[in-house]
Order: C-alpha cells, then sequence, then structure tokens
C-alpha cells in the first residue's frame, strides 16, 4: 500500500525539484549577465519615452 503512494509522490517531487533547478538557473544567469537592466535601457525605456514625448503638455517649461 505505501508503494501506491511513493512511486507518484517521487515522480511529483522530483518534477517539482526539476522546474526549480531550471528557474534557478534562469534568474542566474539573468543576474550575471545584468540582463533585467539591459531590458529596462533597451525596450522599456525607449517606450517609455516614447509614451510620455507624445503627450500634450498644459503649459511650456
Amino acid at each position: 500500500m505505501m508503494k501506491k503512494f511513493v512511486k507518484p509522490f517521487m515522480k511529483l517531487l522530483s518534477k517539482v525539484l526539476l522546474i526549480g533547478l531550471i528557474g534557478f538557473v534562469a534568474t542566474f544567469a539573468l543576474y550575471i549577465t545584468n540582463g533585467e537592466n539591459k531590458l529596462i535601457y533597451y525596450v522599456i525605456r525607449p517606450f517609455l519615452n516614447k509614451h510620455y514625448d507624445s503627450q500634450e503638455r498644459d503649459r511650456k517649461i
């Protein structure tokens, strides 16, 4: 009876650990390559600049 519980549990545990390991490696690679800052600088910032530059202003500075 115990074998029926242990085998599926071990399969599930191994899958969860594998997904966790892959997630850790991916986030570690982003950290080492400074990927999140490069993403912000090359993708998000130009989009935000374009968005805010296109807005109408009430007054001139």
